[in-house]
């Protein structure tokens, strides 16, 4: 292999992991927050198919968790909705929330989503 190709795919490469790196940022939702104030998370959910949101978070930063679902079109049996998880920042800092929406039964996972929370002091 030539000095030339060498550079053309050490350049593609390169190239190949900045992309890699943006999409990969691009999944994480910032969320800014105070101390002390409640704040919500609200996924799309259709617990009829078994899929459901479960969340990871430090529980030295954010108190909460708990989750509520409400149908889009209650009137219509196994239509989509929301599961709305609220979270209240007990430190200041920075921390990260992971979503998952999988059946509880399987490992596959349908879905991946990760929050991160900058909590800020309640000036």
């Amino acid at each position: 292999m030539g000095e030339r190709n060498r550079f053309l795919v050490l350049g593609m490469i390169l190239v190949l992991l900045a992309i890699y790196t943006a999409i990969s940022q691009a999944d994480i939702t910032v969320i800014k927050a105070e101390l002390n104030k409640s704040f919500n998370i609200t996924l799309d959910s259709n617990p009829t198919t078994g899929y459901t949101w479960t969340v990871d978070f430090n529980h030295k930063m954010l108190n909460g968790g708990e989750n509520s679902y409400g149908a889009s079109r209650p009137q219509v049996m196994g239509s989509s909705g929301q599961q709305v998880f609220t979270f209240t920042p007990i430190r200041e800092g920075q921390t990260e929330i992971s979503a998952v929406y999988k059946r509880p039964w399987e490992d596959s996972v349908a879905e991946e989503r990760t929050f991160r929370i900058n909590c800020i002091g309640d000036d």
